[in-house]
């Protein structure tokens, strides 16, 4: 308990509310104040009260009946159990909300809802579903002029139909998208829709066009200062610039990434321009700079515990053999080191 007279901090104040509002039998109200208490405990590195928060407002949500105001405590919910991967529940939130929203006639609501239901649907690697769920949201969005909400739905068609192969039809999706950015002036959306439109062309191995678009996507991330879409495009833009030839232009693309991820904390990122770095090296006979960059990896996946470990270590495996082998090459045939 506080002490007299000092104010309660933010988790208290929250476990008051919600434990006042479960004695006055305020379902949707404990549904709301429990999701907030999980967001905040999260953002608190208190990942164990803030499952039991989350566990106790569905527990909640299974047995209180359907009333006004419960959609977008279940939404908001659902959102919650999206964001950390727990799927099933989400979908089950999600779908218990759309009913709600559809008896309430609420368009904008179901459209939202339609396109959670989609990226969860996407996330499980059920594309045809998030497909059918995202043209459904299309369908509401275009019918209630939400602009914004467009761009993001056809972005979102956009990297669904690349997942399916369908190329041609996310260059659509993704064009659509980028003309409604442009004529709102939502740069950072022409940002991310650029990057995708690059990463199309990469597939295609339009390798020029890729840098083209991607370069133009860069220049809208450095404007912006935002340093993570910054970081991933410049280590989009160095795997263009390799296939071009241009490893020493490649190199410094990768080199900038990684810094920029370190700099943000984002260690598990970090590792793929690093381990891209590596590769420069192993193919311009540099071994030893190849090594010391894998060590750098490996010591990272060990440490988050990252899926890649058995592969990068591989990769470590295969490098120190070519360079137990160049030992006893002469030196003319050794790889010459990149310009720093």
């Amino acid at each position: 308990m506080a002490a007299e007279g000092r104010p309660l901090g933010p988790v208290a104040t929250l476990e008051a509310q919600a434990q006042a509002q479960e004695a006055q039998g305020n379902w949707v109200g404990l549904l709301e104040t429990l999701a907030k208490l999980a967001t905040l405990l999260r953002n608190l590195d208190d990942e164990g009260r803030a499952r039991s928060a989350l566990d106790q407002a569905y527990g909640i949500a299974q047995t209180i009946e359907d009333q006004q105001g419960l959609a977008p405590a279940l939404h908001q919910l659902g959102s919650l159990y999206h964001l950390q991967g727990g799927w099933d529940r989400a979908l089950e939130l999600y779908h218990r909300a759309l009913a709600l929203q559809k008896e309430e006639k609420d368009q904008m609501g179901i459209a939202t809802t339609l396109g959670n239901i989609a990226e969860v649907c996407q996330g499980r690697g059920d594309f045809h579903k998030a497909l059918e769920t995202y043209k459904a949201s299309l369908i509401l969005k275009i019918e209630l002029q939400d602009e914004r909400g467009l761009a993001l739905t056809w972005n979102n068609i956009g990297a669904v139909r690349a997942r399916m192969e369908d190329v041609s039809g996310a260059m659509e999706a993704f064009r659509n998208s980028l003309q409604i950015h442009e004529r709102l002036g939502d740069v950072l959306g022409e940002a991310v829709t650029l990057a995708n439109i690059g990463g199309l062309h990469q597939r295609r191995g339009n390798w020029q066009e890729a840098r083209t678009v991607l370069e133009q996507s860069l220049a809208l991330y450095e404007a912006l200062g935002e340093a993570m879409g910054t970081a991933s495009t410049l280590n989009n833009l160095g795997s263009v610039q390799r296939r071009l030839g241009d490893l020493a232009g490649a190199y410094q693309r990768y080199a900038r990434a990684k810094d920029l991820m370190l700099g943000l904390g984002d260690f598990l990122r970090a590792t793929v321009p690093a381990h891209n770095m590596a590769l420069i090296h192993e193919e311009r006979g540099e071994y030893r700079e190849a090594l010391g960059l894998m060590e750098e990896v490996i010591s990272i996946d060990k440490r988050i515990g990252h899926p890649d470990l058995k592969q990068d270590l591989e990769t470590f495996g295969r490098i120190r053999e070519k360079l137990d082998r160049q030992r006893d090459e002469p030196p003319s045939s050794q790889g010459v080191k990149l310009p720093p």
